[in-house]
């Protein structure tokens, strides 16, 4: 409906009547004071003239192919905010009226035959009460594209920063340079393949780019050790998801990144850190990221070892799945591995 149809001058009202005197009667009361009338016989007419120059609707309840109510609710569906008055020739008891009223919550009650200013009255009312519904429904439609650009600009900025955060990390760590990157684009792929929605898609991404981002706080000496780390040093190394929550938790995400990156860890038998979470204690967003964050720690080079390679990965998660990893996330992610490898080899 195009909100900014609404004319001050002549509105349009439809009128609904099987009575062809009443229909005649009423359209001429309304044509004397400057409205233009939308004559209709039957609700079908009705339904079918309805368009965005109607600024209010007379409509008769008792009718025989269609019922007043019935044309009322088909009004509605087609144009939500034109106002519509019951015009009946019956005395509507209160009782009654106040039960309409609850269920339709039409405009107004007219009755039918009686003083032709109060029918001009209750149609003044309704045309303007339609015309300052349209300019509401305008100017809440300028604060929303507002609103959005101003949304947009903020998830611009804040994706920025995430970025900088995660180059931070990169340069601390050049032997794991792209792997968050690598993780984040898995993690997306595999929430897709999931059939998990766009946005939060877009979480599991944002989260992927950072999920290391405690690393900033583990010394560079540790994270680019050649050989194998103590046990010391790894329960160090360790500390990094609740150190990446810490940093996280005070910005204020769209979505909950900082308990994401917090549990990506976490396995599904409850053997992972910080906190030993299983099951569907652990957050789906955070079981996809640990799937793809085990894939690309094993796939390549790293300072204490050569690189494993994808099948090593494939292994890894076919053993561990429903053990250690969230069974579909580990079949999503077999898929994606699958038809990757199938496109390459034709």
């Amino acid at each position: 409906m195009d909100v900014n149809s609404y004319k001050q001058d002549k509105p349009k009202v439809m009128v609904v009547d099987d009575d062809e005197s009443i229909l005649k009667t009423t359209g001429l009361i309304l044509e004397e004071e400057g409205y233009q009338v939308e004559p209709c016989s039957t609700g079908k007419e009705a339904i079918d003239k309805l368009n965005k120059d109607i600024n209010a609707v007379v409509l008769d309840i008792n009718m025989p192919d269609l019922t007043g109510l019935q044309v009322f609710k088909r009004i509605k569906a087609k144009n939500p905010y034109v106002p519509i008055i019951f015009h009946t020739g019956t005395i509507v008891r209160q009782e009654e009226r106040r039960d309409l009223r609850r269920q339709f919550r039409p405009h107004a009650y007219v009755q039918k035959g009686g003083d032709p200013e109060q029918l001009l009255d209750t149609v003044v009312s309704a045309v303007e009460s339609y015309g300052n519904i349209l300019r509401n429904v305008k100017i809440s439609e300028e604060l929303y594209r507002e609103l959005k650009k101003s949304s947009d600009i903020i998830k611009t900025n804040i994706e920025g920063t995430i970025h900088a955060m995660a180059l931070t990390v990169e340069m601390r760590d050049p032997y794991t340079a792209g792997h968050q990157r690598q993780v984040a684009n898995l993690a997306s792929a595999i929430a897709g393949e999931m059939g998990i929605p766009r946005e939060q898609i877009d979480s599991i991404h944002l989260a992927g780019t950072i999920h290391d981002i405690g690393k900033m706080q583990v010394p560079t000496e540790i994270l680019s050790k050649c050989g194998k780390l103590t046990e010391l040093e790894f329960d160090m190394i360790k500390t990094h998801s609740q150190a990446g929550y810490d940093i996280l938790k005070t910005i204020e995400f769209q979505w909950p990144i900082a308990e994401f990156v917090l549990q990506h860890h976490e396995r599904m038998d409850g053997s992972g850190y910080p906190s030993g979470l299983s099951g569907n204690n652990i957050l789906m967003e955070a079981r996809i990221l640990s799937v793809a964050d085990v894939v690309d720690a094993i796939v390549p080079h790293r300072p204490y070892r050569p690189a494993l390679g994808i099948d090593k990965a494939l292994e890894e998660l076919s053993n561990n799945r429903g053990i250690l990893y969230d069974s579909n996330v580990v079949d999503a992610c077999l898929n994606i591995i699958a038809d990757n490898r199938r496109e390459n080899s034709e």
